[in-house]
């Protein structure tokens, strides 16, 4: 079955997303870093830069999952746990403007161009075409094998 439209644009928008985020984790290393070793409660764990890379891999892994689940094999069930973290994840790049603890500069303008691409990204989710597409999707369990 050919993907719709939409499917497509969310691929688009979802890579491009991911894509802002790893630009602006590149760009924003080293702002990331000191801010992370200035956090007492992570100093005091001794966690460094190999633990931010770590972390960062972990979830460009995630990612990387949610969009083959999603745009591939047509998963609601992934489709809206994408949607419950990516919501969690909106708010808290929100929240992040202007506080003072937190990287500015081009990290926060990359983390929220990032953001912003994600919100398009889950509109085409829910767009008719893409929904009624969902619908119709049965995910192949030898996926999960």
């Amino acid at each position: 079955m050919e993907r719709p439209e939409s499917i497509v644009n969310f691929e688009r928008a979802f890579c491009a997303s991911v894509a802002v985020g790893l630009l602006g984790g590149i760009l924003g290393w080293n702002d990331v870093l000191e801010t992370y070793q200035r956090e007492p409660s992570m100093a005091a764990m001794g966690f460094g830069s190999g633990f931010l890379i770590t972390v960062w891999c972990i979830s460009l892994a995630f990612q990387l999952l949610f969009w083959y689940l999603i745009a591939r094999k047509g998963s609601n069930v992934m489709r809206w746990i994408y949607v419950v973290l990516m919501g969690f994840g909106i708010i808290s790049a929100l929240a992040t403007i202007g506080n003072p603890t937190m990287p500015g500069g081009i990290s926060q303008i990359t983390s929220l161009g990032s953001t912003a691409l994600t919100v398009l990204a889950i509109f085409f989710l829910f767009r008719p075409d893409a929904s009624d597409w969902f619908k119709r999707r049965h995910v192949d369990p030898s996926t999960f094998s």
